[in-house]
């Protein structure tokens, strides 16, 4: 891998000379020569640029992009954004964005009754404050799936306890332990007991069961 990232770091300089030649031959040469020549150095020196980050373990950020691929672990950084009551846009410590699924619960859709609520409720709570993370899972949508905690605060199990959100059981049994499970649970029972939040509506409808009903609503239009 030495001799590698050696090759490219020559590969690099050799490129660099390129262009100073080029910008020192200006004088002579018109720029519908130059031109040509400079937009295909510059898209070797960008591929080589990602190659490079491969190989020193850093994800390629794209031009206007700065997400970091998805993968278990932890890390700390700052929230940049709430999108819903389960899903958020964080910026780790060295400048990369993650989108994050909160794990083992389950808030409303923005489209179904508290969904807006519950986005707000979070985004109150978190937005633009530093977190840590720990990606337990990827889902299928290759989002990260984390807990979140703010200073020593579970946020996950917070939503759940503000009648914000759901505990997702049948998933929650494969990311958590029982001692967690019970506490989700328990948080639950105590949040509908007094009626918080979506509990406020006790027939209210868990966000799987209405993602089901609009799927088979589209369905049935289309």
């Amino acid at each position: 891998m030495q001799n590698r990232q050696k090759a490219l770091s020559k590969w690099r300089r050799i490129l660099i000379w390129l262009v100073m030649v080029l910008t020192l031959a200006k004088v002579w040469l018109p720029d519908s020569i130059i031109a040509p020549l400079q937009n295909q150095i510059q898209k070797a020196d960008s591929i080589l640029r990602s190659v490079q980050d491969i190989f020193n373990g850093r994800p390629h950020v794209a031009k206007g992009r700065k997400y970091a691929p998805a993968s278990k672990g932890r890390y700390t950084g700052q929230v940049d954004s709430v999108h819903d009551g389960d899903t958020i846009h964080v910026k780790d410590n060295n400048g990369y964005m993650h989108k994050i699924r909160l794990a083992s619960i389950d808030a409303p859709e923005i489209k179904q009754a508290y969904g807006i609520a519950s986005r707000d409720a979070l985004k109150t709570r978190i937005e633009g404050k530093s977190v840590a993370v720990n990606v337990v899972a990827i889902d299928q949508y290759q989002r990260e799936v984390g807990q979140i905690m703010l200073s020593n605060e579970d946020i996950n199990l917070w939503m759940v306890q503000q009648g914000y959100a759901w505990h997702y059981d049948s998933i929650a049994k494969k990311q958590q332990d029982r001692l967690s499970f019970s506490r989700y649970q328990q948080a639950q029972l105590q949040a509908r007991q007094k009626r918080l939040g979506l509990w406020h509506n006790a027939r209210a409808i868990a966000p799987w069961q209405f993602r089901q009903q609009q799927k088979t609503a589209n369905r049935t239009t289309s």
